[in-house]
């Protein structure tokens, strides 16, 4: 990269308020708000919207998208794994309130379909819906060449499933003492990349590593959900912000991190542009993909099956009611307005 440009440090540097877009969520929230509304079931995690299909019974829905992983896969011409990312983006969502994922559509626009990249996209959404066991019922495809020049493209997905009142993980139960869970990420997945893409040299081989795809968890979830119910008492998809997304399971406690799991190198390499742990704990997962609350007497048999499943896992901390927001490595990480 050249000397004459001066790197981005921080996420905003690199173009993303995170802090501006929750304020912009929330005024969008208070523009939507209609009285029918009402009818919906209340997540304060906001990982899905669930709407009520009967007395005990909502169908969970969610949309996201993959982000500028995008531009790194045009820079590399490799597409065969955003589609993965875009569908793990939504189903992770949809786990983290106790859903089992059914059906999924994807939304594709670009200048032109090139047959190359669009297969690669469509078999990698393919692909992600069978780790996550979900239909691809599907999707849209949009021409746009005024709108996207050259072979740019961008993706979109949305996610459905089912969840019952009585699954239902909303975070109420949390209380000191309970156990925290981490599930192992597979790299960066697909959230501050709009920082990683701009400190990596576009010709090093942690640039390549910025397309391993997302993990998907929906498969030991839902295991753990049907084999032990209730046994989940709050869980945290990592994405946008960080580890401030623990914060989302309950915000009304203390998240203390004891025992964090190994760092990928990709956060290493990251490390040494960004220099501030602060910075890297509130953009990255840090190599924690999932977040899961528990008992202690449940945590062992929800680690157990996730490693099973070839997942690594392990309990990471504690729950603590004498202080609000997430302690690592003694840094304090104040929890996202996100909801």
């Amino acid at each position: 990269m050249s000397g004459n440009i001066r790197q981005p440090k921080t996420y905003a540097q690199a173009g993303v308020d995170v802090e501006k877009a929750d304020r912009f969520v929330h005024r969008l929230k208070a523009l939507a708000v209609r009285p029918e509304h009402g009818q919906l079931w209340s997540v304060p995690s906001g990982y899905a919207a669930l709407y009520p299909t009967g007395p005990d019974s909502a169908v969970a829905c969610t949309t996201d998208g993959v982000g500028t992983k995008l531009l790194v896969a045009l820079a590399l011409n490799k597409f065969d794994t955003v589609g993965i990312d875009l569908v793990a983006m939504c189903a992770n969502d949809l786990i983290c309130v106790g859903a089992t994922p059914g059906c999924f559509l994807d939304y594709f626009a670009t200048g032109k379909v090139e047959d190359h990249q669009a297969d690669e996209i469509i078999k990698g959404i393919i692909e992600g819906c069978d780790q996550a066991g979900m239909i691809l019922a599907g999707g849209e495809t949009a021409e746009m060449p005024d709108l996207y020049h050259g072979n740019h493209f961008d993706l979109a997905g949305f996610a459905v499933g089912n969840v019952s009142r009585k699954a239902l993980i909303d975070g109420s139960r949390v209380v000191a003492g309970d156990v925290i869970i981490g599930v192992a990420s597979s790299g960066i997945h697909s959230n501050g990349l709009s920082l990683a893409r701009k400190v990596l040299a576009a010709d090093s081989e942690m640039y390549r590593e910025l397309l391993t795809p997302t993990k998907i968890y929906c498969r030991p979830a839902a295991a753990i959900f049907e084999r032990y119910a209730g046994a989940v008492k709050g869980m945290a998809h990592i994405t946008g912000g960080g580890w401030t997304n623990i914060g989302r399971i309950n915000k009304t406690v203390g998240y203390e991190i004891k025992n964090p799991l190994p760092v990928p190198a990709i956060f290493d390499a990251l490390f040494e542009h960004v220099g501030s742990k602060s910075e890297m704990y509130h953009t990255f997962n840090m190599g924690m993909g999932l977040v899961l609350v528990s008992a202690a007497a449940d945590a062992d048999k929800i680690v157990e099956t996730f490693d099973q499943a070839g997942f690594s896992a392990a309990q990471v901390g504690v729950v603590s009611d004498s202080f609000t927001g997430i302690k690592v490595d003694e840094l304090d990480i104040a929890f996202s307005n996100k909801t």
